[in-house]
């Protein structure tokens, strides 16, 4: 059974030596994927390459979630923005960005980021409280990273979210500690701009409408600028001033990419036309919102996809975390078992060696012991040659223990034999025949032979192995 587990686990062994060295490559050539995606992503450039980013993750799965779990966390959120924002498959993006997720990487400016893309999906849903237990997940790593400028955004994401769920009290506190930061420009329009989304909630439009203006020309981003310029036309329009709208609803429609704000901005002209009376305007307008209409409605189908795992995802943030360290586990316990039975299978066969290299020492041993043995009784042979020895018991005696293994006091303590069956048992060693065995004893043959075959079945063997018994006893 040892030996058969010992392949098993050279196999195995061997196996994982080859498959690691072959690996080590592949993983290099992913990492560095990873590496180039991130920092295109750092520039404001999304990685396009799907394949790429896929490729990064079969690589790594799944021993990357025990010696690579950053790259892995990194390769699947940026699979999840490539879906996000190039490819728009936010349903997809959030798988994505759950199983970056679940894996906990311990970067808290990726978690982070890997947070605040999922509450944007739950935003983009209107799934206001989703939104905001992600953007808050997120805040909380912000912070731990000491990053001041993500958490200071962070913020006013939060208080975005208090202000669409109707929780005024808690966005005004929000903004409040937001206030106290004092960054660069865009932050400074972002702040202005959620403080006129919390007016335009409480439905001071007039504060609001200062607030959007007030940021209308800073240095932004093409997507943040046509934001704030519908946040100004709905203002406008709460204020029924749907005149002033034109020039922003144009520029949107110029400069945006943006199917929802594109819509929006197509209902101002709409209406600017209806106006207007100016049919034929009205017309091109009414089919170009349709257009963005049928975009709007098959990326909101994508976001309710979205909104609803990321829900799901909230009541069981990690599920399957536990599993997956359970069974890496598993094998963990399984390998050091195996290395615990080979060391003791090794430990039991260098002990079975040990003894069997101590038996067949012995052996020698007691074979030397027993020709040495034997060249003694052959040698001292001529002190019992003569028949007076055998009339005289006491020095009989005194000379078999001398010169014949202490034959009388072990028989006699051992098996209890008679002196006269010790006498023959003597003689046997000495390898005298029966007649002179006769002879000494003054007894007839077939007394010996008698008498042999009562001390043999004494000793427990047979006449014929009488003295090879004797030899190996006194031995």
């Amino acid at each position: 059974m040892f030996s058969r587990f010992k392949h098993i686990f050279h196999f195995l062994l061997v196996a994982m030596v080859v498959m690691g060295g072959a690996s080590c490559t592949r993983w290099r050539e992913r990492k560095e994927v990873v590496v180039e995606a991130d920092g295109s992503l750092a520039k404001g450039v999304i990685m396009k390459d799907t394949a790429a980013l896929a490729e990064v993750i079969r690589t790594l799965e799944p021993y990357g979630r025990l010696f690579a779990r950053e790259d892995l966390v990194k390769a699947y959120y940026l699979l999840g923005r490539n879906m996000d924002d190039y490819y728009h498959d936010f349903s997809t993006a959030a798988d994505y960005y759950i199983e970056a997720d679940r894996l906990n990487t311990k970067d808290p400016i990726l978690r982070g980021r890997i947070n605040s893309c999922m509450g944007f999906l739950c935003k983009q849903d209107s799934c206001f409280e989703g939104a905001l237990e992600f953007y808050k997940l997120a805040n909380d790593a912000f912070k731990e990273s000491r990053n001041e400028r993500r958490y200071a955004i962070g913020l006013l994401n939060i208080a975005e979210q208090y202000i669409n769920l109707k929780e005024y009290t808690q966005a005004d506190s929000i903004l409040k500690i937001a206030n106290n930061y004092e960054l660069d420009s865009a932050y400074h329009a972002m702040l202005l701009e959620t403080r006129g989304l919390y007016f335009f909630g409480l439905q001071q439009y007039d504060s609001a409408l200062m607030y959007f203006l007030s940021i209308e020309n800073y240095p932004r981003t093409m997507d943040a600028r046509c934001y704030n310029y519908l946040c100004i036309m709905r203002s406008y329009e709460a204020l029924y001033w749907l005149s002033k709208t034109h020039k922003y609803a144009e520029y949107i429609i110029a400069h945006s990419n943006n199917s929802i704000y594109r819509s929006n901005a197509y209902y101002y002209l709409m209406v600017l036309a209806d106006n207007s009376n100016d049919i034929s305007g009205l017309s091109v307008y009414s089919h170009a919102r349709e257009d963005e209409n049928r975009s709007v409605r098959t990326k909101s189908e994508s976001y309710a996809k979205a909104a609803h795992k990321l829900k799901v995802y909230l009541d069981t943030p990690h599920p399957y975390l536990l599993i997956n360290w359970c069974i890496f586990g598993a094998i963990i316990v399984i390998l050091i078992l195996c290395i615990i039975a080979y060391s003791f299978h090794k430990h039991k066969r260098y002990a079975s060696h040990k003894t069997d290299e101590m038996l067949r020492l012995q052996k020698e041993k007691s074979i030397a012991d027993r020709e040495l043995f034997e060249r003694q009784i052959f040698d001292y042979s001529v002190h019992f040659l003569s028949t007076n020895i055998w009339k005289d018991n006491s020095k009989l005696r005194e000379q078999a223990n001398i010169y014949c293994g202490n034959i009388f006091y072990r028989l006699e303590e051992t098996y209890h034999l008679s002196e006269q069956e010790i006498k023959i048992c003597l003689m046997v060693l000495l390898d005298f025949s029966r007649e002179q065995m006769a002879n000494y004893l003054y007894v007839q043959p077939n007394t010996i032979s008698k008498s042999k075959s009562k001390i043999a079945k004494k000793l427990g063997t047979s006449s014929a192995q009488l003295r090879e018994f004797l030899i190996t006893f006194l031995v």
